[in-house]
């Protein structure tokens, strides 16, 4: 492989792994079950958020986030988990660096995860659409 080839399948790799978001970092009020959820028990959110992640204890990770928080260093797990996110689904660091996002936004970040989560688990195409058929005449 020369070096332009190099170049060229590096910069490939680069535009598959920036992928946009699916949901805004500001948009908590498109889905208002999960802008509730993380309003009232944003803990409760970002374990339910890691366990889809990465399959870590729900409890514990959310357990560990409220511990944090205490002491104002609920962004370290935060930055942590949304880094494996992006990862994940091969998403760009957008509108900024997940630590600014994690220490400036903890729960605008958290509210985007769990719907950039739920948009990518939600089945795509028309399943679930009953088919309706014209009724055919009793013939003898």
């Amino acid at each position: 492989m020369t070096g332009k080839d190099a170049i060229e399948t590096k910069a490939k790799d680069q535009a598959h792994l920036n992928r946009p978001w699916n949901a805004s970092l500001f948009g908590c009020f498109d889905d208002m079950k999960v802008c509730c959820c993380g309003f009232w028990c944003l803990p409760c959110l970002f374990g339910q958020n890691v366990e889809k992640i990465d399959g870590s204890s729900c409890v514990g990770c959310g357990l560990a986030y409220f511990a944090a928080g205490c002491c104002y260093l609920c962004w370290v797990p935060h930055m942590m988990k949304r880094k494996v996110l992006r990862e994940k689904y091969q998403l760009k660091p957008e509108p900024c660096h997940d630590c600014l996002v994690a220490t400036c936004c903890g729960p605008c970040g958290v509210c985007q995860e769990a719907r950039e989560i739920k948009a990518k688990s939600a089945p795509s195409g028309p399943i679930g659409i009953p088919i309706r058929s014209q009724p055919v005449a009793y013939q003898r």
